[in-house]
């Protein structure tokens, strides 16, 4: 009866609104019969007088047993909207399709949220259109009932906690920055504080132990043509002991080939996107170029570059330089080419002490220490190149040292009678350098394109000419994790040398004259590009043999 009762007002009418009044009637009556609402609290915008009339002499339909259930605990801001925060709420049936109703005051939210739960159970499998006003009144007892048992405050920390779940504000591999720290950062105002852009705050979230990985390379090329080195140079920056590549690459050549933008390009190519060409310096045939991870490139002073030759009538000694200050952690790199040949030890020792007067660097900064000697001024200097010192073995030097380089433990034997060795020793050079352990054969010289030591008439000794070293101002702060040369490359006569040291690097103020991400730009697409050529081109490969592995042929 109470399905007809629904039904047959659905049915016909005299109109889309007498229609639709009518079906608005039998839902409330319906409610009514069932026990949700009492004829006092029926809504008169909804039912005529013969339908309430009829209403209340109908008997009452005797209801269903209770189940107890307890009410969702789920929030709701529409509860909160009406002013619903005692956790007293009612029904009403008509709410859900007119604006004009309120819900009556004297039915409490649980009971009427069992009710709705046993009706669900009465008529479930029932009427579709019964089943549609089920959902209704579902959402609705849902919405209204989820401030339940809950205050404001914590109403308010749980839409908090859901909403930064939502976002994945606790997961989130940024940190967020307050808009009042926005407000307050001192940048670029020479700041101290440890929120600054080169402070504490800022290093410790970047790199968290403070300690950051450079390889500093020497190479001679022996001014070598672009065709005659390699198109890539992996063994160059990828050494087969590396397994992570390093945040920092100094490159120091000597005798460089005539095109050097070529050779850039090619380094950029090689070391990939990962790390830019922050700076370079050029000078005749001599070449310092500074590669630094992308990351980094934000927190680093404007570079400065510094050139000094130190013989008037040979263009190709001197030196190239390029400084910088990395967060608090100033830093110098020196490519230098010194005299050569065997009788010219003192006139390296003159080289030397020229380029510690003459290159004048920082310009761009005041010195953080005041030195009329450049290697003092700096946190870190790394000296490689073409140091030229040689072994000083006597008589039949030749032979003696290839016979040592036959035995074991050849690089302590040949070391003890180096003459960089020597002169360190005796304060006159180098002093307060470090250099790793030399567990390589000599450098130099070699036939072109050979393993083979110098064959020619001369029978030039093996020499350690090519150097890597390094000094620190806070003892202990740099460490040398590899030392070795590079035998792959054989387009020179000599081999390239490559150290990586770990450094320890400090916060920093912000009173730098920073370079604001600057870069060589047009070496980074170039070179990029040239990558991206070479790993489509293997893809090809790689395609095309698996393709013809596939093919049998009959003979």
């Amino acid at each position: 009866a109470d399905y007809q009762a629904l039904d047959g007002n659905d049915s016909g009418g005299d109109g889309g609104g007498s229609s639709a009044r009518k079906r608005r009637g039998g839902l409330s009556r319906l409610a009514q019969r069932r026990g949700l609402l009492s004829p006092s609290t029926s809504n008169p915008d909804l039912d005529s007088p013969r339908e309430r009339q009829e209403m209340s002499e109908s008997p009452q339909r005797p209801s269903p047993p209770l189940q107890s259930s307890p009410p969702p605990q789920r929030d709701s801001r529409r509860a909160r909207q009406n002013g619903d925060t005692n956790g007293d709420a009612s029904l009403s049936v008509a709410a859900d399709f007119s604006v004009k109703s309120s819900p009556p005051p004297d039915l409490h939210r649980s009971h009427s949220t069992q009710e709705l739960e046993r009706l669900n159970e009465w008529d479930r499998g029932h009427s579709k259109r019964l089943g549609r006003l089920d959902r209704k009144l579902e959402r609705r007892f849902d919405s209204s009932a989820l401030s339940l048992g809950a205050t404001a405050s914590g109403d308010a920390a749980s839409t908090s906690a859901s909403v930064a779940s939502s976002t994945g504000g606790g997961s989130s591999a940024l940190r967020r920055i307050p808009v009042g720290d926005a407000r307050r950062q001192p940048l670029l105002h020479g700041s101290v504080a440890a929120g600054g852009l080169l402070g504490a705050d800022q290093l410790d979230q970047l790199v968290p132990d403070r300690r950051l990985e450079l390889m500093s390379v020497t190479w001679n090329m022996g001014e070598a043509t672009p065709q005659a080195f390699p198109e890539y140079l992996d063994p160059l920056f990828f050494p087969p002991d590396q397994e992570h590549v390093p945040d920092i690459y100094s490159l120091s050549v000597q005798e460089v080939c005539s095109d050097v933008e070529e050779l850039l390009i090619r380094c950029q190519a090689t070391i990939g996107p990962t790390h830019v060409l922050f700076e370079f310096c050029h000078y005749k045939s001599l070449l310092c170029a500074v590669f630094i991870r992308r990351d980094l490139v934000w927190f680093v002073s404007l570079p400065d570059t510094c050139a000094v030759q130190t013989r008037a009538a040979v263009y190709t000694k001197g030196c190239a330089a390029v400084c910088f200050t990395l967060f608090g952690s100033s830093m110098l790199f020196l490519s230098c080419h010194f005299k050569s040949d065997d009788g010219n030890f003192e006139a390296r020792i003159e080289d030397y002490k020229k380029i510690v007067r003459k290159v004048d660097l920082p310009r761009f900064t005041k010195p953080m220490y005041q030195s009329d000697d450049v290697t003092e001024r700096f946190d870190y200097v790394f000296w490689a190149g073409d140091l030229n010192f040689r072994l000083r073995v006597g008589e039949s030097s030749r032979l003696r040292v290839d016979r040592l380089l036959q035995g074991e433990n050849f690089s302590d034997r040949l070391t003890a009678v180096d003459e960089l060795k020597m002169a360190q020793a005796e304060g006159r050079v180098f002093e307060h350098f470090l250099e790793g352990d030399i567990r390589f054969p000599p450098t130099y010289k070699f036939d072109i394109d050979t393993d083979n030591y110098d064959t020619s008439g001369k029978q030039r000794v093996p020499s350690y000419t090519d150097r890597v070293l390094y000094r620190c101002r806070k003892p202990g702060s740099a460490t040398v994790t590899a030392y070795n040369s590079v035998p792959e490359l054989r387009c020179s006569d000599h081999r390239a040398v490559y150290a990586v040291i770990s450094l320890q690097i400090r916060p920093g103020s912000d009173n730098l004259p920073l370079a604001y991400g600057r870069f060589r730009h047009t070496f980074y697409v170039e070179g990029n590009k040239r990558r991206a050529r070479r790993n489509d081109l293997d893809e090809i490969r790689r395609k095309s043999n698996r393709a013809s592995s596939g093919v049998c042929s009959l003979m």
